[in-house]
């Protein structure tokens, strides 16, 4: 279905075809198994054939998942708003600020909770695969050490038990942040103008968020799929799909012959693995044995060392006297430099006591001027708002200017409807009394002209009787 979505446009279907099989000589035998089957076009085979919602109910459902769809989009948009509170704060007002700035505060701690929680589960991890190294290492070598395993536990414990104490604070701070999302919601609807003016701005939404928005346009689409569809349609899917999952059955035989075949090449590799294993406790045994002799050769090697360092602490009394006068000589050095040094070190701080009020100057002049600009800031701050009255107040009445506007345009432009019909129906009776008086000329011309050729021949007949 997934692959399907993607082909239905919003309101829009397309006609399901259904489309006979292509021509080809058919034998007797298989001439009784073709008139039972219909082949589907596979790309509209699932497409509903009308175009329109046509109930009441199926129209509320699309208008409901278009609201959700509307306030997951504002959802959505809440973390960059949360962000960047000093471009929006106008538009929205004093309550929606309040709310965000709370609901930044939640999304916070929700983000180190979730820091927390990876942290310690990484840990404990950690501390599970090192406890099954030491049991591991323990069964190999055969020694048993209770009191290791007893600290591992607890420190498990303790670790399980801040997890769970962080994941019941984050269940609590999701909670918070569902009702915080609802409040936020509630105040938008009664704000539309900052609605409108978010969803206007265009603001940058994340992979995640455009994902998701992604995945609620297919929800709708499928939706609108399944209330379109006809009780004849759903027949006609049901004779496809029982096609696919008869393909489905004939493709599972095959799949199971080849599992059958990976499992047994499985099992060869599970006896090669137990070969390996078994040479694998051989080397440790033998490793055991290395170990046991070189713990001997480590304390023949540690008694040569203690007479070593016994001679070598006769040799170092010497060097430690030689030292000691070094320390000395250096000592008076030291004491020469100092005295030395203290002198350069009232000139510094001399300097630095002026250095320090020459900051206290520039500090109280900083001071003094952002009072000033303060001051500047609250006179402008003063004259937007009070312009910004004045613009919701002419636009309302732009507003209604409009409506009258439109409703004047609107019977003009029925009494031009009525106009031009008028104007066309005297054009049509103009151009019928035309054609009927220039047939009626013909005929009066033609029936003239046959009165005259009569009057001809009839004067002709008499002259020739006279003579």
């Amino acid at each position: 279905m997934a692959t399907l979505t993607t082909q239905i446009q919003p309101m829009e279907t397309m006609q399901m075809r259904l489309q006979p099989p292509k021509s080809s000589p058919v034998t007797g035998s298989d001439r009784g198994k073709s008139k039972g089957k219909i082949k589907l076009d596979p790309l509209r085979a699932l497409e509903p054939a009308r175009k329109k919602i046509a109930t009441v109910e199926a129209q509320r459902v699309m208008a409901v998942l278009e609201d959700t769809r509307k306030r997951v989009e504002l959802v959505l948009l809440l973390p960059y708003i949360t962000d960047h509170l000093d471009r929006f704060s106008v538009m929205l007002g004093s309550e929606l600020v309040s709310l965000l700035q709370s609901h930044k505060v939640m999304i916070g701690t929700h983000g180190e909770l979730v820091l927390t929680i990876e942290n310690l589960k990484e840990k404990y991890e950690q501390e599970q695969l090192q406890k099954q190294e030491e049991e591991d290492e323990l069964s190999y070598l055969m020694r048993p050490d209770s009191g290791q395993s007893d600290k591992t536990s607890d420190t498990n414990t303790s670790t399980q038990n801040q997890l769970q104490a962080c994941q019941r604070s984050l269940n609590m701070v999701q909670q918070q942040m569902d009702y915080s999302c609802k409040n936020i919601l509630r105040a938008l609807s009664l704000n539309p103008s900052a609605t409108n003016a978010i969803r206007d701005a265009k603001l940058e939404r994340s992979e995640e968020a455009i994902s998701m928005l992604g995945c609620m346009s297919d929800l709708r689409d499928i939706l609108l799929e399944k209330l379109l569809t006809t009780p004849v349609e759903e027949h006609e899917k049901m004779r496809y799909l029982v096609q696919v999952t008869h393909q489905e059955r004939q493709n599972s035989t095959v799949i199971e012959t080849m599992e059958k075949d990976l499992n047994a090449a499985m099992e060869d590799k599970d006896s090669e693995i137990r070969k390996k294993n078994e040479v694998i406790r051989r080397l440790q045994a033998d490793l055991y044995q290395i170990v046991k002799f070189s713990d001997e050769h480590i304390k023949r090697t540690k008694s040569e060392a203690e007479k070593q360092e016994a001679a070598d602490m006769k040799n170092s009394e010497g060097k430690q006297f030689k030292l000691q006068s070094d320390i000395n000589t250096l000592s008076t050095q030291l004491q020469n430099m100092v005295t030395e040094h203290r002198e350069s070190e009232q000139e510094l701080r001399t300097k630095k006591y002026k250095l320090e009020t020459e900051v206290e100057n520039w500090i109280q002049r900083y001071d003094q001027d952002m009072g000033d600009r303060q001051s500047q800031f609250e006179e402008m701050d003063a004259r937007y708002t009070e312009e910004k009255k004045q613009l919701n107040e002419l636009e309302e009445r732009f507003q209604t200017l409009e409506t009258e506007y439109n409703q004047i345009m609107e019977e003009r432009r029925v009494a031009r409807e009525r106009r031009e019909a008028a104007e066309r129906e005297i054009q049509c009776t103009v151009k019928a009394a035309t054609t009927i008086q220039a047939f009626w000329r013909s005929y009066k011309v033609r029936k003239a002209l046959k009165s005259k050729k009569k009057g001809k021949k009839g004067k002709g007949g008499k002259k020739g009787k006279k003579k």
